[in-house]
């Protein structure tokens, strides 16, 4: 952090709001990124062989890249988590505890490194695609590092900066759309879709490693936003229920998750199958149990759990035994619906939380003038 002392004095002394300063420090942070990822890009791409270097494959300008942009990323969300000044952040990791602060920190840390090596990659991809037979030299490499890296840095800070369960909750789709669409475009079989998702795990190669490694991400990821989560339905529903069993059932889906990424299809068919399905499980029993253990939260929320847990009977309904779509097809509406579910729980709780604290705040401001 010593290269970013002389834009700490220069922050120390310039007029800037909360967020201008936000945006100044995240600005720094590519800029460092990148002139570091463009040496280290030069050095690496000089010696590999050859004087050119494709985009995109073994050896090649993409694979630096995403190293590079991993490092990067990593290094700027750790900086932003540890010195964040947002309100939301503090108050969240205050009541997470020691310990389940360090955790989460690197689980995140992990996520966001993870984000940006398979965003880079698939990215390296889709413009090998775009221009065929394309290859760049050790200098203009090195600018591709240096670019890919410093983007992944600028976006990497505000995340470490204002870390809260709806940024989590955005992040978990997201991670999962591009490691699953890196994991199709390198697919050596292109039938894989008449079998179901997890074939796309199966095997040694890279989309194997891509597929399971998203899971395993997802699934600390998913782990960790039930922590946030717990603690900001104590803020939405304080006036009872068991709202912990939220956060509870949330991390085992998260925990199956990332063990379904552990166990390969291919080594324990049954076993990754049945742990895929317990996820699917847990989900509809949370969706279920929600007006039980947080009988406090929207009417709205207890309306579309029971539509999800509809949805979801329905999904399997067409599958088994319509047959309408095979396997493929009930996985994609199952994590469709989940997602769906997630993003409508996550908004709805924090706009709890929101009205809360503005509720609170007004009656502060009305006890203060009387």
């Amino acid at each position: 952090m010593d290269v970013l002392r002389p834009v700490e004095r220069l922050l120390a002394t310039a007029e800037l709001g909360a967020r201008s300063r936000r945006e100044l420090e995240a600005v720094a942070a590519a800029l460092v990124g990148g002139l570091a990822a463009f040496v280290v890009g030069l050095v690496a791409l000089a010696i590999m062989d050859g004087a050119t270097h494709p985009l995109a494959g073994s050896r090649s300008v993409g694979t630096v890249a995403a190293a590079v942009a991993a490092v990067a990323a990593g290094a700027s969300f750790v900086g932003a988590y540890l010195r964040s000044t947002d309100p939301r952040h503090a108050a969240t990791t205050q009541r997470l505890g020691a310990f389940v602060r360090v955790l989460a920190g690197g689980c995140l840390t992990v996520v966001a490194m993870g984000f940006a090596y398979l965003a880079v990659l698939t990215i390296a991809l889709v413009f090998q695609e775009g221009f065929a037979g394309l290859e760049l030299d050790s200098f203009g490499g090195a600018i591709a590092v240096a670019i890919a890296s410093g983007a992944a840095a600028y976006l990497a800070h505000p995340l470490g900066e204002e870390i809260d369960t709806r940024v989590l909750g955005a992040l978990v789709p997201a991670f999962l759309v591009v490691g699953v669409l890196f994991s199709m475009l390198t697919a050596s079989d292109s039938s894989w879709w008449e079998v179901h998702f997890s074939e796309l795990g199966a095997g040694g190669g890279i989309s194997g490693l891509a597929f399971n490694g998203t899971l395993v991400i997802s699934g600390l990821l998913v782990a960790t936003m039930a922590a946030y989560l717990t603690h900001d339905l104590e803020r939405a529903v304080p006036e009872g229920g068991r709202t912990a069993w939220v956060g509870r059932l949330l991390a085992t889906i998260g925990v199956l998750m990332l063990l379904t990424g552990v166990v390969r299809v291919d080594i324990a068919q049954w076993l990754h199958i049945g742990l895929a399905a317990g996820m699917v499980l847990v989900f509809l029993v949370l969706c279920a149990a929600l007006p039980w253990i947080a009988p406090g939260l929207p009417r709205g929320v207890h309306a579309i759990s029971t539509l999800m847990v509809a949805g979801t009977i329905f999904a399997l309904l067409l599958w088994v035994p319509i047959g309408y779509y095979n396997f493929t097809g009930f996985e994609f509406a199952a994590c469709g619906l989940i997602f769906v579910w997630l993003t409508t729980f996550l908004r709805s709780i924090a706009a709890v939380t929101d009205d809360r604290d503005e509720s609170d705040r007004a009656a502060a401001g009305r006890d203060a003038t009387s």
